[in-house]
């Protein structure tokens, strides 16, 4: 056979001696029929891979990734060497004449064809062609020497290239994790950076290894927002530094909530908003200082405490609040000793003691009030008693009512200070003891035949008139005698009265 027949694959299949059997004629030409319809399966899949080719070629134009570190095995196996792509020859070597090894070699390299197919499907659904970079390119260039030779029926070398296509796809596979790992940290660096097209591209192409995947699925979302949360944040930074901070806590705030992961919105945020915090906080503790000095401790104490929901635990707080406590507290004394005071003058003594109790509630070692708590105590006891006599003079009746009478007014007449109303009951209860002192001309008629008795005096005896000088007071008289009713009559002295008459004889007998 000449090295122009090895040229054809169709004659060199069609050369059969003839002594070969019938069934083994069937079977060579099933076995063309089978070429043939490999050659038009291997004459679509070519056009594909030239149209993916194009494709990706004019793709890693625009988006170079680094190539992943692989290593192609050796078509003797021995690992380290490396080969460069073999040039198709310009005249393919002649085929095998056995038509059965040739039918072998040609399933073996379908085989391998199909196996490839398969894996580059594979990385194709996953964009392999994005990220494998050298090692995608070394493979669609071995799978298409591989494609020239099948069609040339250069199955050994066809089935051999396709092999080493397949072991770089295991390999490019095998790497896919880490092309994901590479192309999340590329987009979120390309998002630091603020790169919203090339933070696209990356997590894009993150998506098609893993759609599921969220951190891509996230960066996707943040990398279409990108540009406007960056000219949100811009314009925050512009206003805080003129120091218009509401503005700029506006811009951050809507660049967060376009984007809850934009560090630098939320950095913004936080950092504004302390800003905004020690500002009221200095106009809190101002207007509170000024109402302290104004003496409006209420408001002082308002604006204060509303300083310290701010800062907890700031001592400046702290420290006015106690001002203002004190100067309350101290207001409040004066207050009360004014209001003490004006009640002593007036002799409103239970409102003294009122007042005298509130200041001792605050300051229970304040003399002023110790003094004026008795002395309205006092005051309290010594009207209470004079209001009795004066009320009842009646009582004073009584020698024991008229003795405390007496010490009631030496009491009240030792203090040093009496006030006109007290100096109106001394008067009055002086005017009641003197009455109550003085006695009345009280003068019995009888007829020397009654025995007369005055009860709280004694016995009388018989007589037909008798005078006795009582103090005023009420007294029972009783005459009594024998084979007579007795008599019983009440006198009534009066104080002031010039003189009482009464007639005390028995006149019904028994």
């Amino acid at each position: 056979m000449t090295e122009n027949d090895a040229s054809t694959p169709a004659t060199a299949e069609t050369i059969t001696p003839l002594s070969v059997p019938k069934k083994k004629r069937r079977a060579d030409e099933s076995l063309k029929r089978q070429y043939r319809l490999g050659i038009i399966a291997l004459l679509c899949a070519i056009m594909g891979l030239i149209a993916g080719g194009i494709w990706l070629l004019n793709y890693l134009s625009k988006n170079q990734l680094p190539p992943l570190p692989l290593t192609t095995s050796h078509p003797s196996g021995k690992p380290g060497s490396e080969e460069k792509t073999a040039a198709v020859p310009d005249t393919p070597p002649a085929p095998d004449v056995d038509p059965a090894q040739v039918a072998l070699n040609k399933e073996r390299a379908e085989q391998k064809l199909a196996e490839f197919l398969k894996a580059k499907k594979v990385l194709d659904s996953k964009a392999a062609s994005a990220w494998g970079a050298e090692a995608y390119v070394e493979m669609t260039g071995l799978a298409r020497e591989a494609d020239t030779h099948l069609m040339h029926a250069q199955y050994i070398p066809a089935a051999d290239k396709y092999d080493r296509a397949t072991a770089i796809a295991a390999q490019l596979t095998d790497r896919t994790a880490d092309a994901l790992h590479r192309l999340l940290a590329e987009g979120q660096n390309a998002l630091k950076v603020g790169n919203g097209a090339a933070a696209q591209n990356k997590f894009s192409v993150a998506l098609m290894i893993d759609p599921g995947d969220p951190s891509a699925q996230n960066g996707l979302k943040r990398a279409q927002t990108i540009e406007e949360v960056g000219r949100l944040i811009n314009s925050g930074r512009q206003h805080e530094t003129t120091r218009a901070l509401s503005a700029a806590h506006a811009d951050y705030r809507e660049a967060l909530r376009i984007d809850p992961d934009a560090a630098d919105a939320q950095q913004g945020v936080n950092r504004v908003a302390a800003l905004i915090k020690e500002e009221q906080f200095k106009q809190l503790m101002s207007e509170g200082l000024t109402a302290l000095y104004n003496n409006d401790y209420a408001l002082a104490h308002t604006r204060l405490l509303k300083a310290k929901s701010l800062k907890p635990d700031s001592p400046e707080v702290s420290d006015a609040l106690i001002q203002v406590d004190q100067a309350q507290r101290l207001a409040r004394i004066d207050q009360l000793r004014r209001e003490a005071r004006i009640a002593d003058q007036s002799e409103q003594w239970q409102s003294a003691l009122k007042s005298y109790l509130a200041v001792l509630d605050i300051d229970k070692n304040l003399q002023f009030a110790v003094r004026g708590k008795e002395r309205a105590q006092e005051q309290i006891r010594l009207a209470k008693r004079f209001n009795f006599f004066i009320t009842q003079p009646q009582a004073l009746e009584s020698d024991t009512q008229l003795d405390n009478a007496r010490l009631l007014l030496n009491e009240a007449q030792a203090l040093e200070v009496q006030g006109p109303k007290l100096a109106a009951q001394i008067k009055e209860l002086e005017g009641l003891v003197a009455a109550a002192q003085t006695p009345v001309n009280v003068i019995i008629d009888s007829d020397n035949l009654t025995q007369v008795v005055v009860y709280k005096v004694g016995k009388l005896g018989r007589f037909s008139q008798h005078e006795l000088e009582l103090r005023p007071g009420t007294y029972t008289v009783v005459g009594a005698r024998d084979g007579y009713k007795d008599v019983r009559q009440k006198i009534v002295v009066k104080p002031g009265q010039p003189s009482v008459r009464v007639t005390v004889t028995c006149r019904v007998k028994i």
